[in-house]
């Protein structure tokens, strides 16, 4: 039985599965991070690439798929870096992330307002949603 001056309940948050890409430059060098469009959840945070993985398809299908459909660009999928689950206010998230090493094609801003190849050591110049700084301690931490 639920009180009725309990907070919401995570059960009413929307709930997604993201597969997350961690896009490494040829030399291992530089990391691929670009901004969300404003108008969407988060908008104007810079994040990695990725995108919701479909029922049908696991983690490293939909980051091959999402950042040929956000960014225009090729990449082979590599092992997983890390696994995080995160409530934000209204949204509950399972980020499933793999490096990646970035194989053709010249990033588009497609699905974003741009894209930059960053230092690992720079990231912290960027904000970035909450669930993501996890990502960035377990870089720093490989």
């Amino acid at each position: 039985m639920t009180d009725a001056n309990s907070p919401q309940s995570t059960q009413t948050k929307k709930y997604r599965r993201i597969g997350v890409g961690i896009v490494w430059d040829r030399d291992r060098q530089h990391i691929l991070i670009d901004r969300r469009l404003p108008d969407n959840e988060l908008g104007g945070y810079w994040e990695f690439p990725g995108g919701k993985i479909e029922p049908d398809e696991d983690a490293a299908a939909c980051i091959k798929r999402e950042l040929m459909e956000e960014l225009a660009i090729e990449v082979e999928v590599g092992d997983r870096l890390i696994t995080i689950d995160h409530e934000y206010e209204t949204l509950r998230v399972t980020l499933v992330v793999h490096h990646c090493l970035h194989i053709s094609g010249e990033p588009q801003a497609i699905a974003c307002t741009e894209m930059r190849w960053v230092k690992l050591e720079d990231l912290d110049q960027y904000q970035l949603p909450a669930a993501n700084y996890q990502i960035v301690a377990a870089l720093q931490a490989h």
